[in-house]
């Protein structure tokens, strides 16, 4: 009851403590959902992971954020499993993550957060970054500039590999053009 919504007039960070509180409560109270959560448990535990690192306020979301950002940047982007690290974004970017943000109503958390996986895509293939940048969409939803970005961001991407993919054709004609030339210039 300490952090019921009606004994906190409504604070985002408790509301978003209660719901991971009844979800517990469910959990727990279920047999079967009980056995799944303890095999995961100790999955986590064996894996060397943190057990219980939930996030439920913005700092926190901005926090991993960050954590995830540092990663992407340090690795080869040649060999980057573009779609494995779209999934981990928006595993952390998921639809209720972004409830809890556009809950709190922190602006500047969520700008940073945008700025950060914005920039984290950058090198992403078009395919790969679409899943992000629909997430990201939804969490700038009240921040214009950073929507626009990231809409002029995926249009770039895609007029680039369009031109990538045309520029192969466009070399075999302007060759095929230079050899015509050099043909009808001998005779």
């Amino acid at each position: 009851m300490l952090y019921h919504p009606d004994k906190n007039n409504d604070d985002p960070y408790a509301l978003a403590r209660f719901s991971e509180i009844k979800e517990a409560y469910e959990v727990l109270s279920n047999p079967q959902k009980k056995e799944v959560y303890l095999q995961e448990r100790w999955l986590h535990k064996a894996s060397g992971q943190k057990i219980g690192e939930e996030l439920i306020t913005a700092p926190a979301i901005l926090k991993k954020c960050l954590e995830l950002n540092k990663q992407i940047a340090g690795m080869d982007v040649h060999r980057m499993n573009y779609t494995g690290v779209a999934e981990r974004i928006t595993n952390v970017l998921n639809d209720g993550t972004i409830d809890i943000l556009l809950n709190q109503n922190e602006t500047d958390v969520i700008a940073s957060i945008v700025a950060s996986m914005s920039k984290s895509i950058e090198s992403f293939p078009s395919a790969a970054a679409k899943p992000v940048a629909l997430q990201l969409l939804k969490l700038a939803v009240h921040l214009p500039h950073w929507h626009t970005h990231i809409q002029q961001q995926m249009q770039q991407k895609q007029q680039m590999e369009k031109w990538n993919r045309l520029t192969p054709l466009f070399i075999i004609l302007l060759t095929l053009g230079i050899c015509l030339l050099i043909y009808f210039m001998g005779k």
